[in-house]
């Protein structure tokens, strides 16, 4: 059994949590060493206003994963703040990550484009860290396989329709795998690319790519009919970003 947890005295780390931290901590340091690029001061790091888009994400992040499993909820009122327990919706947090970079340039009066381009490389990055808390949890993992890479899912975390199967599809490891393709990938494009904008929305049609083909092997996400709600936002996604892009390259 997977170690969740560690107790130090009464003082208990929850490794999903340390992870997501981790992750968080490895982004920000990345954007920090890359800020230079989009001529963005040095200082606005170490300011509380980072803050707006961590709490945005996170709300975000929660909202969508309650909203996806809202029956469940609704029986168990009590975890619907128990993050620790997984349970973060990376559209969600897009969203709220978004509204947070909008209020940052506002306030501190920096072009929006700027941030978005200086944040993408460091949202892949900590997307696919992010994923090895999903299997710490054995959350978001696909259907029964017999592949050797297959993991094993321990009984109480097992679908009922797949209560007799032993191992199952890493999907996370999946999206990491992807993420930080991509990621590499992302980074030396942004060498070439001189049009405020254009670095997220690489990001935007790499992540949706790579989201929408892993969803084909979740077998717990949000489901409208028999239609997957994250690969309708990963097509809306996906065209707003090649449209943004594009627009961006006939830019004087």
């Amino acid at each position: 059994m997977l170690l969740r947890s560690i107790n130090i005295g009464p003082l208990t780390i929850h490794l999903y949590g340390l992870i997501i931290a981790l992750s968080i901590y490895l982004g920000w340091l990345l954007a920090k060493k890359r800020a230079h690029i989009y001529k963005i001061p040095q200082k606005i790091f170490d300011d509380p206003i980072l803050l707006v888009p961590l709490a945005f994400a996170i709300f975000g992040a929660r909202l969508y994963h309650v909203l996806d499993l809202r029956d469940y909820y609704l029986a168990h009122k009590s975890l619907i703040f128990a993050i620790w327990n997984g349970g973060l919706g990376i559209w969600g947090a897009l969203i709220g990550a978004f509204i947070g970079f909008w209020v940052i340039s506002k306030v501190k009066n920096v072009n929006l484009l700027s941030i978005l381009d200086l944040a993408a490389p460091s949202l892949l990055l900590g997307q696919s860290i992010g994923r090895i808390g999903n299997f710490l949890n054995q959350e978001a993992f696909g259907p029964p396989t017999g592949f050797p890479w297959g993991v094993y899912i321990s009984p109480g975390n097992r679908p009922i329709q797949f209560a007799n199967s032993t191992r199952f599809h890493p999907t996370f490891f999946y999206e990491a795998a992807i993420d930080l393709v991509f990621l590499v990938l992302l980074l030396f494009l942004t060498r070439k690319l001189r049009i405020s904008g254009q670095t997220f929305s690489l990001y935007l049609i790499f992540y949706a790519t790579g989201r929408f083909i892993v969803e084909f092997w979740r077998i717990d996400t949000w489901v409208v009919g028999s239609v997957k709600v994250a690969q309708i936002l990963a097509v809306l996604t996906l065209i707003f970003g090649v449209a943004t892009f594009m627009r961006a390259r006939h830019k004087p």
